[in-house]
């Protein structure tokens, strides 16, 4: 199939292509300059592997929870093919995107994103499923949910950090992290095609992001 995928919960946006077998991805870790990016990013995938906008047979976004910029900002783009060339969109859990890859792991799969004040949005998954659902919450309580016995796989762009202070937490915890992490890009165009697949419904053109934490222009309004 033909398709794009955003991924842009974190810190480091992720953008790729696939041209049936060929396939381009794209990192920004660049901060504030995304937005200025992001457009010239999603025209040079599609180049690469041969492609226009008119050839997309649908495209995926990570759909939260993760930052209120850069979930705007890939919504923003890809709401914007979809509306203009009619290509369904499919919004995917974002921490059912990291965990994905790792399904086969014999233990828990904690996926997880930074999301400041020694906070992090996670997720547990056992053997593919969802134990502990997407929460806005601390290392202390995602401890909670884990097994002693168990091993433990941290995913997701921060997961270095959070397995730091976990391991600070339970020391004698099996604890796993990848110095390098997979692109959720890949795991965004397998969940996509899964939904075809099953004949599930893209997202409609008011769907937005799952946020899962109020922004701080909502949160100063709510103190006058």
């Amino acid at each position: 199939m033909k398709a794009l995928a955003i991924d842009s919960a974190a810190t480091c946006m992720v953008i790729a292509a696939k041209n049936d077998d060929d396939k381009a991805t794209l990192s920004l870790d660049i901060s504030m300059k995304q937005s200025e990016k992001i457009l010239p990013a999603i025209d040079f995938v599609l180049q690469e592997t041969g492609l226009s906008p008119a050839d997309l047979d649908y495209t995926a976004i990570s759909k939260g929870p993760g930052t209120f910029t850069g979930l705007r900002l890939g919504f923003s783009a890809l709401k914007a093919l979809s509306l203009s060339h009619n290509i369904p969109l499919y919004g995917i859990p974002t921490m059912d995107a990291y965990a994905y890859p790792y399904a086969d792991f014999g233990g828990a799969v904690v996926s997880v994103i930074d999301a400041k004040k020694d906070q992090f949005f996670a997720a547990i998954y056992r053997g593919g499923k969802e134990c502990m659902e997407p929460k806005d919450t601390n290392t202390e309580e995602v401890l909670k949910n884990l097994d002693a016995e168990e091993s433990v796989l941290i995913v997701g762009q921060n997961a270095d950090v959070f397995a730091e202070m976990l391991r600070s937490l339970a020391p004698t915890l099996d604890i796993r992290c990848f110095k390098f992490q997979l692109p959720a890009t890949d795991a965004l165009f397998s969940l996509a095609e899964e939904k075809i697949a099953k004949k599930e419904a893209p997202l409609e053109d008011y769907d937005g992001p799952e946020y899962m934490r109020k922004s701080e222009a909502e949160i100063a309004l709510e103190r006058k």
